[in-house]
């Protein structure tokens, strides 16, 4: 048998991919766009590809592998045609992810690091190098003092400078969730170390026949950035503009190419994996609702790297290095996460998350330059769900762009937040873990809805006593949706969704790609009553159903809900489940071997009044 292509999971070492044949999307081409900006700020979420890239412009550019071009790039597009610039400069490489996001030890921990990276610069090029500056660099006592050295030794010396940031935002990001506001700020302002290091570097860029001619900087979101802009503020931010919209992540030709190639060789449904990778890691759009959709690079590599090199089927899509890296933005959502628990209340920011969670979209101007102290207001925090890409661009509405979740692993990381906040004022996490339980055994042991529902209904109930807003249908909609979502049951939860002429409230979708043998799910259509009046009676509650399952009759009865769901018919709840075949992306809808259960739930303000299936 044939063996597969390497695929190096978590490796941005573009020589080592390139000597290993690895998997490898070629995005060279881009590389003639790049040169055409002098100094460039780039930004993208976490784990997209933004190292490797880096890499490559190390590779591409860097005077000591210009020997080595052919090595680097053949059967690549550059590699058929170089720009002039190949192998011109003399390459200063920083990834600050290697800093401390301590706050006691990240000025001498940064200093340390960027010094150590200085001094490998000198050691590098030390034959390169006019007489006398290595050592000039290698004796100066910090990186600012090592910095000038730079600047003065190579000044006027016809000496190319390509100075490479990767991830300069990461140990800052950090220090923001962790430790907060006002540590943060001593990195970014007054005479913060970090400010004096770009202030220094910018130096570096400015009159003539300076030696900096070239900088690249990779980052997450804007907001660090802004904050030190007086002492840096020479880079074009060039991550809206449309020739870069696809620089990093995988296109959907791409991921074709990638699960045809695997499936082939190692026997796997391709079909079904790249469904997978559309409904899971996709849908990322960067400039504008028109740019090419683009998945997540690592999620994708790790999703195959499981099937072909850990031989099985992954049982979780979401890679746990991402969960950690968002699980760091729950603090934004939360009022004295510090505090004791009595004394917490959810901020508006909560708001936010809960909409996008339930299926909701946010309209507001796309900031590309805001301060941490800003992100409080409305329009930089949506922004930043953006920057950070829990959000993406999913459309315009007069001229703002709408802003969505872009697949199911943002939706369930997102959901995850919702709990986690709760947590931070009332305690329900275990009770999360009983909500799973429930939907398992809703779908797989005979469809007993009422186990999930009353978790469900008990969480409301606590959370409808502490909320500040006062749109308590809202507020009801959203918990309910956010925590079907976070106890990561066997359905794609939807809300709003389009069915037979109309919108239902939640869908329990069965994912049936992963459980073919699912037996049962669920629309939920919710009816809501303002508290503090009386109870309806009973001729009232029973209008109330009615005209619910007059909705979910219309639902229900939708044919391509039927077929995408394999729904049973309605007017034989008893088909025999031996005929059950095997779901297959050919034959989407045929069959009809799950049970839908039509749910009406009534709530008057946080109680529970009425759960009856129709």
């Amino acid at each position: 048998m044939e063996e597969p292509r390497p695929i190096l999971y978590g490796v941005s070492d573009y020589a080592r991919i390139r000597r290993k044949n690895a998997w490898f999307v070629d995005r060279t081409a881009k590389l003639r766009d790049l040169e055409k900006v002098a100094y460039a700020m780039f930004l993208r979420p976490r784990r997209f590809g933004k190292s490797l890239l880096c890499s490559i412009l190390r590779a591409y550019y860097d005077i000591q592998f210009a020997d080595r071009f052919d090595e680097f790039f053949s059967g690549t597009d550059i590699g058929a045609n170089p720009t002039d610039e190949h192998g011109r400069y003399l390459i200063l490489y920083f990834n600050f992810s290697a800093v401390s996001k301590d706050v006691r030890e990240v000025e001498a921990s940064f200093n340390d690091y960027a010094a150590l990276c200085i001094d490998t610069f000198a050691k590098n090029y030390r034959d390169t190098l006019p007489e006398g500056v290595a050592e000039e660099i290698l004796s100066a006592p910090g990186c600012i003092a090592k910095l000038s050295r730079i600047t003065q030794g190579l000044m006027n010396r016809d000496m190319k400078l390509y100075v490479l940031i990767d991830e300069y935002d990461n140990f800052t990001n950090t220090i923001l969730a962790e430790s907060g506001l006002n540590a943060y700020n001593d990195l970014c302002h007054g005479d913060g170390f970090f400010k004096q290091f770009f202030t220094s570097l910018k130096d570096a860029t400015t009159g003539t026949e300076a030696p900096v001619t070239r900088l690249f900087i990779t980052g997450v979101s804007p907001v660090t950035m802004d904050d030190v802009t007086s002492g840096f503020n020479v880079g074009t931010n060039i991550s809206l503009w449309p020739q870069f919209a696809d620089l990093t992540g995988f296109g959907h030709d791409d991921i074709h190419a990638m699960a045809s190639y695997y499936g082939a060789i190692c026997s796997f449904d391709a079909a079904k994996a790249e469904q997978v990778c559309l409904d899971w890691f996709d849908n990322y759009r960067f400039g504008d609702a028109d740019a090419p959709p683009v998945a997540n690079t690592t999620l994708v590599l790790n999703f195959f790297n499981q099937i072909v090199n850990g031989g099985k089927w992954p049982d979780n899509y979401i890679d746990a290095n991402l969960r950690t890296d968002y699980a760091k933005i729950r603090h934004l959502v939360t009022l004295g996460h510090r505090i004791e628990v009595s004394e917490r209340r959810l901020n508006g920011n909560f708001g936010i998350l809960e909409k996008l969670v339930s299926g909701g979209s946010l309209s507001e101007p796309l900031i590309d330059s805001f301060q941490a102290k800003t992100l409080n207001r409305k329009e930089n925090f949506t922004s930043l769900l953006y920057w950070l890409g829990i959000t993406t661009i999913a459309g315009n509405s007069h001229g703002r762009p709408v802003f969505g979740v872009p697949n199911e692993t943002l939706k369930k990381l997102v959901s995850d937040m919702i709990p986690a906040a709760y947590a931070d004022v009332h305690k329900i996490d275990e009770r999360v873990y009983d909500l799973n339980d429930a939907l398992y055994d809703f779908a797989f042991e005979g469809g007993d809805w009422r186990p999930f529902v009353d978790i469900l209904s008990g969480i409301v109930k606590e959370n409808f006593a502490v909320r500040d807003s006062i749109d308590g249908e809202k507020t009801v909609q959203s918990t309910i949706v956010a925590l079907l979502v976070a106890a990561a049951g066997p359905y794609f939860i939807r809300h709003e969704g389009e069915a037979g002429g109309g919108f239902y409230d939640i869908a329990m979708k069965p994912r049936l790609l992963d459980w073919p043998d699912i037996a049962h799910a669920a629309i939920i259509e919710l009816k809501y009553l303002k508290p503090g009046g009386r109870k309806p009676t009973k001729t009232a509650l029973a209008a109330i159903k009615a005209e619910a399952i007059e909705q979910l009759d219309r639902y229900s009865a939708d044919p391509a809900l039927v077929a995408k769901w394999r729904l049973k018919p309605v007017e034989s709840p008893t088909a025999n489940l031996s005929t059950f075949q095997p779901f297959n992306l050919s034959t989407d809808g045929a069959g009809g071997s799950v049970s839908l259960h039509r749910l009406v739930v009534v709530f008057q303000g946080g109680d529970r009044i009425l759960a009856d299936e129709a």
